[in-house]
């Protein structure tokens, strides 16, 4: 995991977990980037995922999840989910995709349920 300083408001940056991907199709299944096809899939954990998930809302239905209490939120370029029921103690209950197409620009979130 690699960690980064972000903007949290007021002025202060605050740490974010985040890895990334560059790609073609999505990041659930990814290929090689290619010319025509290009985009960047930021994943974030933890306090930076759940300032997201606060700021985007409402909730998006249906959600992906069928467990009860899970919850989605979306918005170009933008994906969060509040996971109610961990499976491992190391996971956090909050995480974001940030999709951005390399070729025009735009938000471009590519993961799958």
């Amino acid at each position: 995991m690699v960690s980064f300083i972000a903007y949290a408001g007021g002025g202060d940056w605050r740490p974010l977990r985040a890895q990334y991907l560059i790609h073609s199709e999505t990041a659930t299944y990814p290929e090689a980037p290619t010319k025509t096809d290009r985009v960047v899939t930021v994943v974030i954990d933890g306090q930076g995922a759940k300032d997201l998930f606060d700021m985007i809302g409402p909730d998006f239905h249906p959600t992906c999840s069928s467990e009860k209490g899970d919850r989605d939120r979306r918005k170009k370029g933008v994906e969060c989910t509040y996971t109610a029921k961990l499976s491992d103690p190391k996971n956090t209950h909050y995480r974001c995709w940030i999709g951005l197409n390399l070729r025009t620009g735009e938000g471009d979130v590519r993961v799958s349920c």
